[in-house]
């Protein structure tokens, strides 16, 4: 499909994420189904830590129809979105292959033609500090901060002791309340269903 638009493209074997469209500029592509399977089998995160290590643009591709339609619930799925745009990748939602390769070949573009400047430094934000990735896992559940879940994480020391813990447990920790243990609880350890999606 790119080629069919005029694109230019090269076929390599790469160390991360899907595309390198330009300077830079590393996208991962995850189809809606590819997406619940990557965090399901707990690859997401280390994916998104590498391309946002890879480059100054990473971009995150998701495809299709509904992001919704997997066995995450829907709440799950924004928390995800949210914890990712954190981390300084950009998300960009396309509904078909086709949708996609326009994007691609729009960034690309972009890139290469240099329509991307530096803007002056009193234009700028300031840069967000930094959220680790089990941080951002964390903070995907409802109501739960990055504050808190460095709180969190500073008492159990791993996000695998963390799944380990018991509510009793999380509500030991100082602003976690039954609200967000539960919700803790809840994105670790809710059963995978696709009902639970809509």
């Amino acid at each position: 499909m790119l080629k069919a638009m005029g694109a230019q493209v090269e076929w390599r074997s790469l160390t991360l994420g899907d595309y390198v469209v330009g300077p830079e500029t590393v996208i991962e592509r995850k189809t809606v189904a590819g997406l619940h399977i990557t965090i399901r089998q707990g690859r997401f995160w280390h994916q998104m830590a590498k391309i946002r290590a890879a480059g100054r643009w990473p971009y995150l591709v998701i495809e299709g129809q509904s992001i919704f339609r997997g066995p995450m619930r829907a709440n799950a799925v924004r928390g995800l979105c949210l914890a990712v745009s954190d981390l300084g990748v950009a998300i960009i939602r396309t509904e078909s292959p086709s949708d996609t390769s326009a994007w691609l070949l729009a960034l690309a573009s972009r890139r290469c033609n240099g329509a991307i400047r530096d803007r002056p430094i009193y234009a700028q934000r300031p840069k967000s500090p930094r959220v680790s990735p089990p941080e951002a896992a964390l903070s995907a559940a409802p109501n739960v901060s990055v504050i808190t879940a460095r709180r969190i994480l500073n008492r159990f020391g791993s996000l695998h002791q963390v799944g380990e813990a018991s509510i009793d447990d999380l509500l030991s920790v100082p602003g976690v309340g039954i609200k967000r243990a539960t919700a803790i609880a809840a994105l670790i350890h809710d059963p995978w269903n696709a009902t639970n999606a809509h």
